[in-house]
């Protein structure tokens, strides 16, 4: 709960330290760690070296590996932001799985209840008042700041098309990854009854105003998709087909609208032309090392520059406006070339096969592929802006190590039934060689 609730809470562009970058994030997941370590070893090794995902994750490691020998050599700067990258990305990954493998979810679904409803009214009065008060007071309290926005005024985020709202993350798409991710967490509890109806239709009832007032069309449009694959794989064909075809409809309403802010304009956030554009130029830039990219981090390091209004924007070689490479996909092929795009969607299938393939085999049904599937499409669309990933991997963390729980409790039960069936086999043997004789 103190994790999940410390990197929320704490954004990663309020810092202790600015070079190297130190935040409130860092410090919880590292502190997590090593505590985790040196209270129970064995546990952490096996929690790091033996889930379900140890090859996607080790070549992952291999990928910035070989990217930071290629670039820089085994003692470079690169190597160490590898070295970052990995622990900072994946560590969420593993400190919530040793978590979940050793605690009920659904416990945690009760003990993080109250905390969303609070985020979520916050979020609400934001929206309301254009003014974004818990962002201001909290990267006011620490000594460095990195962010979009400028503390000695009103932080309004409100534009004359759309509200959008932030709460304590970076950006509102950041927000969006959160309350997505909550929402698809809680929404297979329908079905469960671990959380009283009522309560669950407030909290699923909150963070969808919060969706749509966060002002991130990625944020809606994935959770869309993550209730659509729910419901597709949930009920009846009669259902499924009645309620795909409301959201069919519901999606004509609506496309009709995002469709025009993503085909752009002055002042209308990104495009699809943009996106294009940061595709192509995206491929140009690792037109001399494709494979391996041009190193880790090269792209925040080396090709964002602040523009007038004190935002982080990529310029091409002609000096127009990349704006800030809106998907995991320009900056992995940036950084680490084809490889270590293939390894970091490589992962993110796994985790969504595993997920799919079990989502029947245990005590209780569990659809956290759901997650996984609308957590790809929102890195692919709009990236990890202010370490968004940080809460989607905390959750299916959770989820995976609750997986490998269940998945371990079925089989003792199943050791022990097998053992009374062979000694029976055995005694009934005996007996027949004994009358035999």
């Amino acid at each position: 709960m103190a994790f999940f609730a410390g990197t929320l809470l704490f954004p990663n562009v309020c810092l202790f330290v600015k070079n190297p970058s130190i935040s409130p994030q860092h410090i919880i997941l590292y502190t997590f760690l090593a505590i985790e370590c040196l209270k129970n070893r064995e546990e952490f090794f096996r929690g790091v070296f033996r889930n379900p995902l140890v090859i996607p994750l080790g070549l992952s490691v291999a990928s910035y590996t070989c990217t930071a020998l290629f670039n820089g050599g085994l003692l470079s700067i690169d190597m160490y932001y590898g070295v970052r990258d990995i622990v900072d990305t994946f560590g969420y990954l593993i400190a919530a799985y040793i978590v979940g493998k050793n605690n009920d979810i659904h416990e945690f679904a009760k003990s993080i209840y109250p905390f969303i409803v609070i985020c979520c009214f916050f979020g609400i009065i934001e929206g309301l008042l254009n003014a974004n008060y818990p962002y201001k007071f909290i990267n006011s309290a620490f000594p460095h700041y990195n962010g979009l926005y400028n503390l000695n005024s009103d932080i309004s985020l409100g534009q004359s098309w759309r509200i959008r709202t932030c709460f304590t993350t970076k950006h509102p798409t950041a927000f969006g990854t959160f309350l997505m991710t909550m929402f698809l967490f809680y929404l297979p509890y329908i079905k469960k009854k671990v959380i009283p109806f009522s309560k669950l239709l407030l909290i699923l009832g909150l963070l969808a105003v919060n969706i749509v007032m966060c002002g991130s069309r990625t944020a809606l449009f994935c959770t869309l998709i993550g209730v659509a694959l729910y419901i597709a794989d949930r009920f009846s064909i009669l259902v499924k087909i009645a309620t795909i075809g409301l959201i069919i409809l519901s999606f004509t309403a609506i496309l009709g609208v995002i469709a025009d802010n993503f085909k752009g304009g002055q002042g209308r956030g990104s495009s699809i032309d943009l996106r294009t554009q940061q595709l192509i130029f995206s491929i140009v830039t690792i037109d001399k090392s494709p494979i391996w990219g041009n190193g880790n981090k090269y792209a925040s390091h080396n090709l964002f520059e602040e523009n007038d209004a004190g935002q982080m924007r990529v310029e091409d070689s002609s000096g127009t406006d990349m704006g800030g490479l809106e998907s995991v996909v320009f900056t992995l092929l940036i950084d680490r070339g084809f490889v270590g795009l293939i390894s970091y969607y490589l992962l993110l299938f796994w985790i969504f096969w595993l997920f799919y393939r079990y989502r029947n085999r245990f005590s209780e049904r569990d659809d956290a592929f759901i997650i996984v599937g609308a957590g790809i499409l929102f890195l692919t669309l709009s990236g990890s802006i202010g370490n968004s990933s940080a809460f989607l991997f905390s959750i299916l963390g959770l989820q995976l190590g609750n997986f490998v729980q269940e998945k371990e409790k079925q089989e003792d039960e199943e050791d022990a039934n097998a053992l009374p069936s062979a000694d029976l086999h055995q005694d009934g043997q005996k007996q027949i060689q004994l009358e035999s004789n």
